[in-house]
């Protein structure tokens, strides 16, 4: 079904041959090569609010040239193509679990620039571009597969956050490593904005040291702290360590949300990474983060 729509769209943009792609994007992704320039597909379910909370964020981002420019949205009957610009660059992800760390450490640098100068820099107002909204009390704190003492737990850290709108800024939603491309002569791309909404800047934060903690322990207190020094320097606001921790337990409870009609191992997984969020000092000890 998803080549018959491809063949629709040779219609207009000439012959082409998808390619699948990996690495940095979720979904189906396809190039399209033939097509000039060249053009990614991404493939979704036809009735994924998601595809449109995107388009939004990658239009508001488009003057900043961190994120891919898009292009087209094809609708069908079993599926959606958002087409958007082709970016070259090395998944970020893979650059560390090939241990390249001269350049893992540049990447973590250029990390905390981009999101404070490109993405951060877009603030919240009136007009919203359609964009999601964090809403704190929407939060489904009575999921059945959740322990109880981990939503006491988790009420309590979030008790902590002091959410005002007028410091929320554009947030990537799932930003790091894994959701990156990168290049020779340390250029980023930010992909797959699904996850974005106007929040507090301490969500993407958080999120990228709890990744990093959580996946590469042996590196996060160093990797980190090289993320966090170039974005403060780029964006000089206050990281209290408790307020980064309890944005963690926030959007963990989001993915929980999502996954509560998925298979009962990822939905055991997500409340192992609830419980290792509660108990673990995600960041580095002896520091103000």
């Amino acid at each position: 079904m998803i080549h018959q729509i491809f063949d629709q769209l040779k219609d207009k943009y000439g012959n082409f041959y998808p390619v699948r792609l990996t690495g940095g994007y979720t979904n189906e992704t396809f190039l399209l090569k033939g097509v000039q320039p060249l053009l990614v597909a991404k493939v979704s379910r036809t009735h994924n609010k998601d595809v449109q909370n995107e388009i939004n964020c990658l239009r508001l981002m488009e003057e900043s040239g961190a994120a891919p420019k898009f292009y087209e949205l094809v609708n069908s009957n079993v599926c959606q193509i958002t087409l958007m610009e082709y970016r070259k660059g090395e998944n970020g992800q893979s650059i560390l679990d090939h241990n390249e760390m001269e350049r893992t450490k540049e990447l973590y640098k250029k990390l905390g620039k981009s999101l404070a100068k490109s993405v951060h820099s877009k603030k919240y107002n009136t007009s919203p571009f359609g964009i999601r909204k964090c809403n704190l009390q929407e939060l489904n704190l009575y999921l059945d597969f959740v322990p109880e003492v981990l939503r006491n737990e988790s009420k309590e850290i979030l008790e902590s956050i002091n959410d005002r709108k007028e410091k929320w800024v554009l947030t990537h939603g799932d930003y790091g490593i894994h959701n990156v491309l990168f290049t020779k002569d340390n250029a980023v791309t930010i992909l797959d904005w699904e996850w974005g909404e106007w929040a507090s800047p301490l969500t993407d934060i958080g999120w990228i040291c709890w990744f990093t903690k959580l996946h590469y322990p042996e590196y996060a207190n160093m990797l980190n702290r090289l993320f966090l020094e170039e974005y403060t320097q780029n964006n000089d606001i206050p990281l209290a360590r408790e307020s980064l921790k309890a944005y963690c337990v926030y959007k963990v409870w989001k993915v929980l949300d999502r996954v509560k009609n998925g298979s009962v191992e990822a939905r055991q997984e997500w409340v192992r990474r609830l419980q290792w969020t509660i108990e673990t000092d995600i960041f580095n000890p002896g520091s103000d983060y």
